[in-house]
């Protein structure tokens, strides 16, 4: 049986994180195949990717430090700090 609580806050949280790749290949490359082969390599920082169309490296993520928080529910529930 599950425990029902009095209140429920929600809240999301949205930051930006940037991703770099470096994509290497000998022939020109549309746009779409160069995401292709970057989001081909798996996230972590250093790893790389290569087929016959090139090669690909995860050069790493800087993570967002400017969170912004908007509530979603319950915000009328909250005690004041």
């Amino acid at each position: 049986m599950s425990k029902e609580y009095k209140y429920t806050y929600r809240f999301s949280e949205q930051t930006v994180d940037t991703r770099y790749y470096k994509v290497e290949s000998n022939t020109k490359l549309t746009q779409a195949e160069m995401q292709d082969l970057a989001w081909s390599v798996e996230q972590t920082e250093g790893e790389t990717f290569t087929c016959n169309e090139g090669k690909a490296t995860f050069e790493g993520t800087e993570y967002g430090d400017d969170a912004q928080y908007q509530m979603e529910e319950g915000e009328e529930n909250l005690l004041d700090d």
